[in-house]
C-alpha cells in the first residue's frame, strides 16, 4: 500500500527457514529486494543496524510501522512467565526500542504508527498477556505524541479486529475456512478483515491528510463490538 502511493518501503522480518520465501511471496515486485532486512525488534543492535543500513541508503526515515507481534495463548493462573516475558518483549518492549532507535534518522515531522489489536479493550479468556502488551502500547503511544510533537512527529495507533492471519490460524487452531465460518459471522459489516483495510488506515496516518492527528488510535473491525 505505502510503495502503491510512491514511499521507498524497507520490508523487515524474523529470519527462519521460510521467511524468506514467505516474504518474497508477499512482498512480490512491491519493494526493492535490496531493501527486505532481516530483523529482530527483541536486539537493540540487530534494529539499530539496520535502520542505519536504511537511514544511509535513504538519507532519513519518514515512516515506522511497529507490526511485530507474537500471543501466547492461556489462563492466568496457567500461563508461563515465559510467554508473558516472549510476549511483552516483542509487542511492547519492541514498540519501545524501534521507535527509540528511529528518532536520529526521523528528524522533523516524521510518523510512528503502531499495529496493536482490539483486544487492548476486549476483554478474551486466555488472552491477558496479549492484552495487556496492548492496552500498554495505547498508554506508551500517547505519551510518545505528546513527547515528540514538539519535532512534528506524529504517533498513532492501528487496532485491527479479527483478521485470518496464520497466527490467529495458529492460536485458534483453525484453517482458512473454519476461521472464515466462526468470525465472518460475528462482524457486523458481514466478513473478517484484511491486511489490505489495515494498510490503508497506515497509509491514511502517514498521509499529509492526518498531519494534525497524534495520540490516537482507530479500530480497523468492521463494526466488531468491544
Amino acid at each position: 500500500a505505502f510503495a502503491a502511493e510512491g514511499a521507498t518501503v524497507t520490508v523487515t522480518y524474523l529470519r527462519d527457514q521460510s521467511g524468506e520465501q514467505a516474504l518474497a511471496a508477499d512482498v512480490g515486485r512491491a519493494v526493492d529486494a535490496e531493501l527486505v532486512l532481516p530483523f529482530d525488534v527483541r536486539d537493540r543492535a540487530s534494529v539499530r543496524d539496520t535502520f542505519a543500513q536504511v537511514a544511509e541508503r535513504h538519507g532519513r526515515i519518514d515512516v515506522l510501522v511497529n507490526n511485530a507481534g507474537i500471543n501466547r495463548v492461556g489462563d492466568f493462573d496457567q500461563i508461563s512467565e515465559e510467554d508473558w516475558d516472549a510476549v511483552l518483549d516483542t509487542n511492547l518492549k519492541g514498540v519501545f526500542v524501534c521507535s527509540q532507535e528511529v528518532l536520529p534518522h526521523m528528524g522533523q515531522g516524521g510518523r510512528i504508527i503502531n499495529i496493536i489489536s482490539i483486544a487492548a479493550h476486549k476483554p478474551s479468556p486466555g488472552f491477558g498477556v496479549y492484552s495487556a502488551a496492548n492496552l500498554g502500547m495505547i498508554s506508551m503511544t500517547r505519551t510518545m505524541a505528546v513527547e515528540l510533537a514538539p519535532q512534528k512527529i506524529t504517533v498513532n495507533c492501528i487496532a485491527p479486529g479479527v483478521i485470518v492471519t496464520d497466527m490467529l490460524k495458529e492460536t485458534m487452531g483453525m484453517d482458512d475456512t473454519q476461521a472464515h465460518e466462526v468470525f465472518d459471522q460475528l462482524i457486523p459489516l458481514g466478513r473478517t478483515g484484511t491486511p489490505e483495510d489495515c494498510a490503508a488506515a497506515a497509509v491514511f496516518f502517514a498521509a499529509p491528510a492526518a498531519q494534525w492527528i497524534t495520540g490516537q488510535f482507530i479500530d480497523v473491525a468492521g463494526g466488531q463490538p468491544t
